[in-house]
């Protein structure tokens, strides 16, 4: 204790006493779904750069993070990154090698660039009119599980995106599977090992299934796989798919060598990665939405006379709406990103960080602690983005995808879904909170992602004929 607090390296970089010789603190701040709110606060009262645990500081400055995050040597913090093992095995997040991802997530990138989504948006819309439908479906009158809808919504766009328009998943236990896994990460950075091997055949129930989440998510991948494999060439898609890229032979590289374990998971995992943080933000801002009734008229009187989605990247209280405010606010990761220091150390802030130290950011943060960019930085306000006085630095103060050379490589397919999702819900529906869904059930709880504090998001969706507000045209 002595050691870490008073003769450490690290001991100039302030920070709360009990978090410097223990990680305990940390494990007990993730148990409790707290860590990146209590992280935020310890930035508000020590400045740009904390200590977090013993040998972890969270940065909170823009030019330093890129300093650190935009190097291309610096591998990544293996312990808490393993945590999101598909079924036993490491897909690109997991691994802490810059070269062994950064390989992966080009490939990722190129799939989902601008055009190849304008390729596979005919089979968003057609899945997107699926959960209209279903929404429909109660009439206003009783209450819908948004959080159900977006997971089920996200797999079926992203299964095409990652194996091709013939892919067929299976989505009914997917919403279930997905939710008991990103509890199972919680468990994985606060538990011992040996625990899961008992809790796998415990006589709980509940808990063996969290446990076993982790294969159902790698007997997707599996799945996909197969159906991408036994595919007809003499029908394939004109836009590339993951699939595709990653068995591709690269002239260059010779392309990346799999065994099926390996495949399966880098596929479970590509399809996590591209429907937990989408559903996640979007349950998050249609909540907020129904909260905010004017703001769902503007937001309405925006939308109402598109011309199906043509020229949607144009709409400019939407894009606030979505990927502006919407992931400024409740960023569906939260720590967003970590770096290892070089060997020899590196100095950041003024301080010296010796070799081997975790450095990390949260997206959260970066606009919470600039009150002078975002007076009101803990309510949603999308209108914030509509004023051009000071936008380019207040856009420099969010990360929701990441900072640097690892940044989410699905960014722009998130996007993409979020208008499309976004602006058919509001056209069709307007969105009212349900009488089960209080300031309590929708507290922030921080569980793989910041998502609400019982993963789910009860809302009702009255067709917009029923909706007295938009009959009188106000």
């Amino acid at each position: 204790m002595i050691y870490f607090v008073r003769l450490h390296p690290l001991k100039s970089i302030l920070g709360p006493w009990f978090p410097a010789f223990s990680s305990f603190w940390m494990r007990w701040q993730r148990w409790q779904g707290k860590l990146s709110f209590t992280a935020d606060n310890l930035l508000a009262k020590y400045g740009h750069i904390v200590r977090i645990a013993p040998n972890m500081v969270l940065i909170n400055d823009s030019e330093a993070l890129a300093q650190v995050f935009n190097r291309r040597d610096l591998d990544t913090a293996p312990t808490a990154i393993r945590a999101l093992k598909a079924g036993g095995h490491d897909w690109t997040v997991t691994y802490p090698q810059h070269e062994k991802a950064r390989e992966r997530r080009n490939l990722v990138m190129t799939a989902t660039t601008t055009k190849n989504l304008r390729y596979w948006q005919p089979i968003f819309e057609s899945n997107i009119a699926e959960i209209i439908n279903d929404l429909a479906a109660s009439k206003g009158k009783k209450s819908e599980d948004i959080v159900h809808h977006l997971r089920i919504n996200t797999l079926l766009n992203s299964q095409a995106v990652m194996g091709g328009s013939h892919i067929k998943l299976d989505p009914a236990t997917f919403p279930k599977t997905v939710g008991k896994y990103n509890v199972l990460v919680v468990w994985r950075l606060c538990l011992p090992e040996w625990t899961f091997k008992w809790l796998n055949y415990s006589p709980f129930p509940n808990a063996g299934y969290r446990v076993r989440s982790s294969d159902l998510l790698f007997y997707l991948g599996r799945d996909l796989c197969q159906q991408a494999a036994a595919a007809n060439p003499e029908h394939h898609d004109e836009a590339p798919t993951v699939y595709d890229l990653f068995t591709k032979t690269n002239e260059k590289t010779g392309g990346i060598t799999w065994t099926q374990g390996e495949i399966s998971a880098e596929m479970a995992g590509q399809v996590l990665a591209a429907t937990e943080t989408t559903s996640s933000a979007l349950a998050l801002i249609f909540y907020e939405l129904a909260k905010n009734q004017p703001l769902m008229e503007e937001l309405y009187r925006e939308i109402r006379h598109m011309d199906g989605y043509t020229n949607i990247e144009s709409l400019k209280l939407l894009d606030t709406c979505t990927k502006e405010e919407g992931l400024r606010f409740r960023p569906p990761v939260a720590f967003t990103g970590s770096r290892l220091s070089p060997k020899g150390g590196i100095n950041v802030l003024g301080y010296y960080i010796p070799e081997g130290t975790v450095m990390t950011i949260q997206s959260l943060s970066l606009s919470r602690q600039r009150p002078g960019l975002f007076p009101n930085y803990d309510v949603y306000d999308p209108k914030r983005w509509l004023e051009e006085a000071r936008l380019d630095e207040r856009r420099k103060m969010t990360a929701p995808f990441g900072v640097g050379s690892r940044r989410c490589p699905g960014g722009n397919m998130a996007i993409c879904q979020m208008r499309l999702l976004i602006a058919a819900t509001i056209r069709e529906f307007n969105v009212l909170l349900a009488p089960e869904t209080t300031l309590a059930s929708m507290e922030p709880f921080e569980a793989n992602g910041i998502r609400s504090r019982y993963d789910e998001c009860y809302l009702i969706f009255k067709p917009c004929g029923g909706s007295e507000i938009r009959e009188l045209g106000l």
